[in-house]
């Protein structure tokens, strides 16, 4: 039986499937091994301007052009998937198919996967969407610290929070550097929560704990089959995830250093290549960056890029360590506040004594372990004894004070290199920088005040 004997019978089967077809969203057109329409939906209908009994019975290529490739795969030549047809002004992307009864094929049908380029776009940034908030427990990747959970009192930490906001209003790489339990990553979250990404995924990667050999796909992303073990589908890397928002890089001085020029490259060119793959994906995430090594040394040394560090470093940003603070008491006490709320406990004071082993002891662990001192003085009601410990001076120093210089001074370098690679087209400099257009005119307008 041919493809228009079975449709044209009038069984309820057929009359039921003509029905369902119709309700279909997406345009559905099948034809028989001439390539003559025997079967068109509504949908495809309103998109061509007619009825059903317009187009029955007509060839495809008078009904929809000479580019459809339909009536060649009833004939046997191959099938489409992905197929991109203009019809009437709009543009499909479309599944041309064989339809095959006893081995033999009777005919084709094309199927809209998409009716415009525009559902495909919204479908594509659906599925980024839900590999977003894939992570952490199925909740999306988002800063989960502000300004505000960055305690302390007094012009030391008045500065320093200062200095946090400068850095946050400008889209240019940041590196933290300050001892372990310092704060680092406390600082990355306030940074991306006051910039101007605050509201886009805030992506974080810890560079020590995951194998060398895994990092690059964890940064970068791989296709399928890109190795053994990999998805099928393959998997977005950080630097996609973190698109239009921040990408947190902890402990960068453990990163391999074979990987080290390949994170220089995406720093200059704002694209990366997939694990197995061949084509460039623009990426517009800001790298955010944090280590308790000393990576001048390190780069001294060989084990960090130099280039890498020049790059990284644009705004530095020094977490003052806790020995350093004349805080350390108001610190305390709103730590012991906010402790015995996420315990659910009763709130216990200090007392004069026990307040003076605090602020006395030297801090090797910094607020991470003032906090675990103090979580254990809830639970146990008695304060553990703390002895001094040798601690390492830290690496930098927080010299706040020329630190707007320092930025604006950068920036400038910044945009005189992108006009330099756009040829001075504007537009173009303002997408290398990843910002607007707007942004760059203001920012060009500070500069010739």
């Amino acid at each position: 039986m041919v493809l228009s004997q079975w449709i044209a019978g009038s069984s309820e089967e057929a009359g039921f499937l003509r029905l369902v077809l119709d309700h279909v969203s997406d345009c559905l057109v099948a034809v028989d091994t001439s390539g003559t329409i025997v079967l068109i939906n509504q949908p495809y209908c309103r998109l061509l301007g007619g009825p059903a009994d317009d187009f029955v019975g007509r060839h495809i290529t008078d009904v929809v052009g000479p580019q459809t490739k339909l009536h060649l795969v009833a004939r046997g030549q191959g099938s489409h998937v992905g197929y991109p047809l203009k019809v009437r002004g709009h543009q499909l992307i479309t599944r041309q198919v064989p339809v095959l009864q006893d081995g033999q094929i009777i005919g084709a049908v094309g199927l809209a996967l998409f009716s415009d380029l525009g559902a495909l776009k919204r479908t594509f940034r659906r599925a980024t969407q839900a590999e977003l908030e894939m992570p952490q427990g199925n909740k999306p990747w988002r800063s989960r610290f502000s300004m505000s959970d960055i305690v302390g009192q007094g012009e030391f930490m008045d500065v320093y929070r200062d200095s946090l906001e400068v850095v946050a209003g400008h889209d240019l790489p940041v590196l933290i550097s300050g001892e372990t339990g310092s704060g680092k990553e406390l600082a990355a979250h306030a940074i991306h929560a006051s910039s101007s990404r605050s509201e886009g995924p805030f992506v974080w990667i810890n560079c020590a704990s995951i194998p060398g050999e895994l990092i690059e796909a964890e940064l970068f992303g791989y296709e399928g089959g890109a190795f053994t073990g990999a998805r099928s589908r393959g998997k977005l890397g950080k630097f996609e995830l973190a698109s239009g928002g921040t990408l947190f890089l902890d402990e960068i001085g453990d990163m391999p250093l074979h990987l080290q020029g390949s994170l220089l490259r995406v720093l200059q060119t704002n694209e990366i290549v997939r694990v197995g793959g061949t084509t460039p994906i623009a990426v517009k995430a800001r790298v955010v960056c944090a280590t308790n090594h000393s990576l001048p040394e390190l780069a001294r040394t060989g084990r960090f890029r130099q280039d890498l560090y020049y790059r990284l470093s644009v705004l530095p940003v020094d977490v003052p360590s806790l020995r350093d603070r004349d805080d350390i008491e108001f610190l305390a006490r709103q730590l012991l506040l906010r402790i015995a709320a996420r315990l659910d406990a009763v709130p216990r004071d200090l007392s004069r004594k026990e307040m003076t082993s605090l602020v006395a002891h030297r801090w090797p662990g910094n607020v991470r372990e003032l906090e675990n001192v103090l979580t254990r003085f809830l639970v146990t009601g008695r304060l553990m004894t703390l002895t001094a410990s040798p601690i390492k001076a830290p690496d930098v120093d927080l010299v706040p004070q020329p630190l707007k210089q320092r930025i604006q001074s950068q920036t400038a370098t910044e945009i005189r290199a992108a006009l330099q690679r756009s040829g001075g087209n504007k537009r173009r400099a303002a997408e290398l920088l990843g910002i607007s257009r707007a942004h760059l005119y203001r920012l060009l307008g500070e500069q010739s005040q």
